[in-house]
């Protein structure tokens, strides 16, 4: 079982749709997914060292020999030398992106690193203004509050066409989930080999909006977590993988509250818009889709 191969990956993008599609796509009866929301075995260097019979021990344990494995890590196609392990572990694997209005998911992503205390600075104007000095210093610790950088599609889909083919690279823009979940499963269902006629349950929102009660608690947390510190590496050896993620799922929801983001300033949502153009009209070539509408939206 444990050279059972995943033959789909969601790998992007971040406050796009993807976990909604997960949950989506993993209704389906020949279908298996792991329960955490993302597998980190690719981008983390001490699961990868571990190897992947260690990782589907942890992700996948209970699934059943006839059904197909699908995964998703939406900050893996940012990374060459992550794709590369992808490519490694199978090289005909699918790969699925989702594309939201790139200055709508970099200041949705802003939120979401605020709520779960990836990012400390307190608007996103100072935060994009401190993404060059953060891209320098550590793309691997940082890559959370990137917004800019992981908003520029088109770089990062061009190199997933140029490592795996056209062919294996299925690009669709989130509005399309939003009016049409159905049909995207669908179409996933029939590339993978599995009954493209099953309908799953759609409509339901994962992942909302909400912020920490405490900003520092969130912080200090979310960095202990991600950090390789002696005392979280001796508790990870006591505690199930399984327990340890509901534990960490508890304790961020317990500092959660309801919170609706305010509106974008004008401004800084019209130099954005500006900045992606270029991008986005080298983007619609490559994938042979339309984004004219995205320049209207700001």
């Amino acid at each position: 079982m444990a050279n059972k191969l995943i033959q789909l990956m969601i790998v992007g993008t971040q406050k796009s749709g993807t976990s909604s599609l997960l949950r989506y796509l993993a209704q389906h009866p020949d279908i298996y997914t792991h329960p955490q929301p993302e597998m980190t075995f690719f981008l983390q260097d001490h699961e990868y060292k571990r190897g992947y019979e260690s990782a589907f021990a942890k992700y996948f344990s209970q699934c059943p020999e006839s059904k197909k494995l699908i995964a998703k890590n939406v900050m893996v196609m940012h990374s060459p030398e992550i794709m590369q392990r992808i490519y490694e572990h199978n090289p005909e694997i699918h790969l699925v992106v989702l594309l939201r209005e790139p200055v709508a998911r970099a200041y949705s992503a802003y939120w979401w690193a605020r709520r779960t205390g990836w990012e400390n600075i307190k608007t996103f104007e100072e935060a994009l203004a401190a993404e060059e000095a953060r891209l320098k210093e550590d793309w691997f610790k940082w890559r959370q509050c990137l917004y800019k950088f992981n908003s520029t599609y088109y770089p990062h889909i061009n190199n997933l066409i140029s490592m795996f083919g056209e062919e294996q690279i299925h690009c669709y823009l989130t509005d399309a989930l939003t009016t049409g979940a159905n049909s995207i499963c669908q179409q996933i269902y029939a590339i993978m080999g599995v009954n493209s006629e099953f309908e799953p349950t759609v409509g339901k929102r994962f992942n909302q909006a909400a912020m920490p009660r405490s900003d520092k608690f969130g912080y200090l947390f979310t960095q202990f977590l991600a950090s390789r510190n002696p005392l979280r590496r001796a508790i990870r050896k006591l505690v199930p993988d399984s327990a340890a993620y509901k534990f960490r799922k508890a304790i961020l929801d317990i500092n959660e509250r309801p919170f609706t983001p305010p509106q974008i300033n004008s401004n800084t949502s019209v130099e954005l818009s500006k900045y992606f153009n270029p991008y986005n009209e080298k983007l619609s070539d490559s994938i042979k889709q339309d984004l004219t509408h995205w320049q209207n939206l700001n």
